[in-house]
């Protein structure tokens, strides 16, 4: 779940990057449109926050370069230029969304997360990349890590190993044989204090319940 952000304040830029983290996201960053550019050249960003006034070009050009090259990934535009002329001009050259400084950070996230589904159901995630998404939870079976709503969940190991095997059958229903035999080892009797743990994790606070117990036979990650 890597997003860009291309921001020359060196102090704006951390503090972004440090709330991404925590909430879940692997930002990489750029302080100018060539390198901005240059790692543009891999299709691997979800979303791509990018500041105006850059050192060395416009964030204008770096969004048009984008557009250009057919790049479809989200870009919220960084800027203190709050005329109604700016942000047409940001968004008749393809930015999804803009953003004025100074901004509380609560509210980039937000639009970071909208942005992040948008691009999600643009191009859905296979099974081969090692992300399953489920509603707006996201497993990502190579990093081991597990996002509701873009923000990281803290899970232990037992934690993670099941909502994995969940995730990679979603929809499908796991019968409480086949996670006894892949991920306690004999040991039955724990397993629903652990989809206790998990579902107070996954779906406490949220209206949509996605871990269900299937009356005797197991548990299913759907979000239908």
């Amino acid at each position: 779940m890597e997003i860009l952000l291309i921001e020359p304040n060196a102090a704006l830029c951390e503090a972004v990057r440090v709330r991404l983290c925590d909430e879940g996201y692997a930002p990489v960053t750029a302080s100018n449109g060539t390198d901005a550019l240059k790692l543009l050249d891999s299709p691997r960003f979800e979303s791509v926050l990018l500041d105006w006034q850059l050192p060395d070009m416009p964030g204008v050009d770096v969004l048009r370069e984008m557009r250009t090259r057919v790049l479809d990934t989200p870009v919220m535009i960084l800027s203190s230029r709050g005329s109604v002329a700016d942000r047409v001009l940001a968004l008749d050259s393809g930015a999804d969304d803009y953003l004025l400084k100074p901004f509380h950070m609560d509210e980039c996230m937000a639009r970071v997360r909208r942005m992040v589904r948008t691009y999600r159901r643009r191009t859905p995630p296979s099974a081969g990349d090692g992300l399953h998404c489920i509603a707006d939870l996201t497993v990502d079976t190579r990093h081991h890590v597990a996002t509701r709503s873009g923000k990281r969940l803290s899970l232990s190991a037992k934690e993670c190993e099941l909502l994995e095997l969940l995730a990679s059958r979603a929809g499908d229903t796991v019968s409480r044989d086949e996670i006894e035999q892949k991920i306690f080892r004999s040991d039955a009797a724990i397993i629903p204090v652990y989809v206790h743990y998990l579902r107070k994790k996954i779906d406490k606070g949220f209206s949509l319940k996605l871990l269900r117990t299937v009356r005797n036979c197991g548990y299913a990650l759907s979000g239908i």
